[in-house]
């Protein structure tokens, strides 16, 4: 539980709260992509979207999804926390991840309750780890490139440590719950066919 904690006890409260302000601003312009037909803000969201849909037409066993979905998870935070190395990338970073994440939920929810789709139990657990692998990425890139002093100095290595005992178990909790959910609205939609 320590290590899970250790994060928290160096990671600015701003930074965090940062990332996550990046991440709606990208998210409320999802829907204006969508409207508009931004082809290049719009085209990997609906290229997820057809692999997703292709992949949950055919019965999987459960491992599977759950292995596909924590697998994409952990990737794209990952990629979150390399992004530090890119100076100002992770904050572009997390705009655009709220513009893939808004893409899909708008397409998925028909533009319907758009931000009250965001209240879900795996939404719930996986935003907060995107902002915090951002945070992380955004402190270490301030402190290593621009020498901030008002942060804690972290080397990279460390961030990655927070990462495996911070990030992951929520990932894989989030994945846990998604598979369920998944799977429960696979029975549902069989029930009604």
């Amino acid at each position: 539980m320590q290590s899970f904690l250790a994060v928290f006890q160096i990671l600015n409260i701003q930074v965090f709260f940062i990332s996550a302000l990046l991440f709606f601003v990208g998210y409320a312009f999802a829907p204006t992509a969508c409207y508009k037909k931004i082809k290049w803000l719009t085209v990997y969201p609906f290229f997820i979207i057809k692999i997703m849909d292709a992949f949950l037409k055919k019965q999987h066993h459960p491992l599977k999804i759950f292995i596909l979905i924590f697998a994409l998870n952990t990737t794209s935070l990952l990629i979150n926390l390399l992004s530090a190395w890119g100076i100002i990338l992770p904050f572009l970073v997390i705009i655009y991840m709220g513009i893939n994440i808004g893409v899909v939920m708008y397409h998925s929810l028909d533009g319907k309750f758009y931000f009250l789709g965001l209240l879900n139990p795996v939404a719930i657990l996986e935003l907060p780890a995107a902002w915090l692998s951002i945070a992380m990425s955004i402190q270490f890139s301030l402190t290593y490139f621009f020498n901030s002093s008002a942060l804690a100095n972290v080397d990279f290595l460390t961030y990655l440590k927070y990462f495996l005992y911070t990030i992951i178990p929520v990932l894989l909790l989030a994945g846990v719950i998604e598979t369920v959910l998944i799977l429960q609205a696979a029975k549902k939609k069989d029930l009604q066919d």
